[in-house]
């Protein structure tokens, strides 16, 4: 236990302190500069959009199974965000650079408790801080709510343990209430408890003394495994692509050499790669940051032997639990390339820099006080190590991250505000939108709609004489008429078309239709009245205006008729004409 005056002397800032700040700060900052200059993408339209339209209490939005993720908790926290500030990508990022700020100083607190205040600790911090496997991907913000709440929860989980290992105490309580924290957004938090037992190992505690602890880690996650069987249906078996020995190990060696090895250095410098992931550095650079990895692994057996084999046998056992996660739930959707994808090992960043801790390092016995200033023999290497894996992390983080920045979907977002305060009165026909914004393989979800939805004022699908949509900038152009895929026959009343009254009259096609067209009509009438067009029985309630005009509504289904009919009795309507088709524009 500690005296209140070694206690002091632990927090009073020393030259080890100003470079692990130096070493926080900088990557830190980097990220936030970024950060600031993203925008929403791809899933992150889809999880705001439906946010914005879920209840306080819609429990079915919160446990949904998004393409077999559960994360309530990451539902909820969008639902707050939004209502707060729809589409601010500032607003939606700052918790995120939040929990990543914490996230780092509870792992120094961490490094400072089990080793004392040394130099050494400052390398496997410095690791930590400037990874671009964490760094790049949280650009994304849709990704950046799962990862960060879980590092967040694991470094906290793992602070509060260790204080329960040296203290006693109520602290194991934090430690499984930050776990289920953590498993409210990402099922990665199951790690936890492995990661927890790993240190309490390394620390050279028998595992024998926390019986209680481990039993009710068991049964969290076995509740976990319940909800999450229960209520996902779409984590395994997607895709046709084939689970084999050859594709593991593809997938397994893109995973070591394009993501894992050259993101703890700082890299890759090659640059992005398609959608999400790196693009592959050069052999002769992969060779020798596998080989300088392979020293890594060799010098920590040489200088912490039993303890380091334990370190690198608790880093071997969460990277192939990433493996066969990875295996299982998206190889045969997304296939080998995903090895590539620094998402699905950016949870390791946080494993590598504990294990390379422990592997070269000694803990120090928790009933000893840390020196009050550290030895000065390594600190020579371990500020040279640390420079160079923050200047390395800044040239491959400013060359990586602008494939997550999203420009055209900031670009759409802003030319769609511009032209909806341009006109105040702007009806948008709900289109698809281009596939770097949303891809097409969300279906339904990828449309105008979706991602500028939420701005306030924008209307969307209503029947109006004046009619828009956005084109592949976001600038709003008005539709001047339809390609025609489908027309009205010609009405039986002379110079009138179809005469419209309180009796539904149907207008039959000359050929049918199926699909999402945009319905034009032109029609007259001495006097306006409400009415309704009908397709087999969906109706839709219109404005009929006195003149002659045009109205333009989205029509949808298999249909081979549109019915018309006033809703009281005024003056007749004269359909003269009926288009079915994919809008023009000027």
């Amino acid at each position: 236990m500690l005296v209140s005056g070694e206690k002091t002397r632990l927090w009073r800032p020393s030259a080890i302190v100003f470079a692990a700040f130096a070493a926080g700060v900088v990557p830190f900052a980097l990220h936030v500069w970024a950060a600031l200059r993203g925008s929403l993408a791809q899933d992150d339209f889809v999880i705001t959009y439906h946010a914005a339209k879920a209840g306080p209490f819609d429990f079915g939005y919160f446990f949904q199974d998004y393409h077999g993720h559960l994360a309530p908790g990451g539902f909820l926290l969008a639902d707050l965000l939004t209502a707060w500030a729809p589409l601010n990508f500032a607003v939606l990022m700052a918790p995120v650079l939040l929990m990543q700020a914490v996230s780092s100083m509870l792992l120094w607190a961490i490094l400072v408790r089990c080793f004392g205040r040394r130099w050494g600790i400052l390398v496997p911090f410095t690791m930590f801080t400037t990874s671009t496997l964490l760094l790049v991907p949280t650009l994304w913000w849709a990704y950046a709510i799962q990862i960060a709440p879980v590092l967040l929860a694991t470094t906290a989980a793992l602070h509060a343990h260790v204080r329960y290992l040296a203290d006693g105490g109520r602290w194991a309580i934090a430690t499984v209430a930050w776990t289920v924290f953590g498993l409210a957004f990402y099922e990665k938090a199951v790690f936890i408890p492995l990661l927890v037992a790993g240190i309490t190992a390394l620390l050279g505690v028998s595992l024998r003394r926390q019986v209680v602890l481990w039993g009710v880690f068991v049964v969290v996650l076995a509740g976990y495994a319940a909800v999450f069987l229960a209520s996902t249906t779409s984590q395994v078996g997607q895709g046709g692509g084939p689970v084999t020995v050859g594709t593991v190990a593809d997938m397994t060696g893109r995973m070591i050499g394009d993501t894992l090895v050259p993101g703890m250095a700082g890299g890759p410098w090659s640059g992005p790669g398609p959608g999400a992931t790196f693009a592959p550095s050069p052999v002769v650079v992969r060779i020798l940051l596998l080989l300088a990895a392979v020293l890594i692994l060799v010098a920590g057996v040489r200088v912490g032997g039993l303890r380091a084999r334990k370190a690198w046998l608790l880093l071997g056992v969460v990277f192939v639990a990433d493996i066969g996660l990875s295996a299982a739930t998206r190889l045969t959707e997304v296939g080998p390339e995903l090895g590539s994808d620094p998402r699905y090992v950016a949870d390791l960043a946080l494993v590598v820099a504990l294990c390379v801790a422990f592997a070269f390092l000694e803990p120090k016995p928790f009933d000893r006080a840390p020196d009050p200033e550290p030895s000065t023999a390594k600190r020579p290497l371990a500020l040279v190590l640390s420079l160079a894996l923050i200047a390395s992390s800044a040239v491959g983080f400013t060359r990586l991250a602008p494939g997550l920045r999203f420009e055209h979907s900031r670009e759409f977002l802003a030319n769609a505000r511009a032209s909806m305060e341009r006109d105040r009165d702007l009806v948008l026909y709900d289109t698809t939108v281009p596939g770097d914004i949303l891809h097409d393989w969300f279906g339904e979800n990828a449309r105008t709609s979706r991602v500028v939805g939420l701005i306030p004022g924008v209307l969307f699908d209503q029947p109006t004489s004046r009619m828009s949509l956005l084109d592949a900038s976001g600038t709003a152009k008005t539709i001047t008429g339809v390609e025609s895929v489908a027309r009205g026959l010609p009405g039986p009343v002379a110079g009138c078309g179809y005469t419209v009254g309180e009796q539904l009259v149907r207008v039959p096609l000359d050929t049918p239709v199926l699909g999402r067209y945009l319905l034009r009509i032109d029609y007259f009438t001495g006097d306006g009245g409400e009415g309704v067009v009908d397709r087999d029985g969906v109706r839709v309630p219109v404005w009929f205006q006195p003149g002659l005009h045009t109205m333009y509504l989205p029509i949808e289904g298999l249909f081979d008729k549109v019915g018309f009919q006033l809703s009281a009795k005024g003056a007749p309507v004269c359909v003269a004409k009926v288009d079915v088709g994919r809008p023009l524009t000027q």
